[in-house]
C-alpha cells in the first residue's frame, strides 16, 4: 500500500512539472511572436501630416500576447517548482524514515 501511494504521489508531482513546462513553452512561444512584432516596428513610418505611425495598430495585439503570456509564465514556473518541490520532498522524507528504520534495526540487533 505505501508502494502504490508513493507512486501516485510521484505521478501526480511529475505532471504538474509536465504542465509547467508545457505551460512555460507555450508562453515562450508568445514572447518570441511578441519579440517578432516588436522587431517588426523598426520598418514604422509616420505620415508627415499626422504625428501617428502606420504600425501603432500593432499594439493592442502586442498587448494581448503580453497580457495572456505573463500568467502563462507565472503559473508554469509555480507548477513546475512546485512539482519539483513534492518530488525532492517526498525523496527528503521517504530518506529520513529509512534512516529510522535503520537505527531502529541496529538498536534491536545490539541488545
Amino acid at each position: 500500500m505505501y508502494w502504490v501511494a508513493r507512486q501516485r504521489f510521484h505521478h501526480r508531482s511529475a505532471l504538474m512539472q509536465g504542465w509547467g513546462v508545457a505551460l512555460l513553452l507555450a508562453a515562450s512561444a508568445l514572447w518570441v511572436w511578441l519579440a517578432f512584432l516588436l522587431v517588426d516596428q523598426r520598418d514604422a513610418y509616420c505620415y508627415r501630416t499626422v504625428s501617428n505611425c502606420k504600425l501603432i495598430t500593432a499594439w493592442p495585439q502586442q498587448l494581448t500576447l503580453l497580457a495572456v503570456s505573463v500568467p502563462l509564465s507565472l503559473l508554469g514556473t509555480a507548477l513546475l517548482v512546485g512539482g519539483s518541490v513534492r518530488r525532492q520532498t517526498s525523496a527528503h522524507i521517504l530518506q529520513v524514515i529509512e534512516m529510522q528504520k535503520s537505527e531502529d534495526r541496529a538498536r534491536t540487533a545490539g541488545k
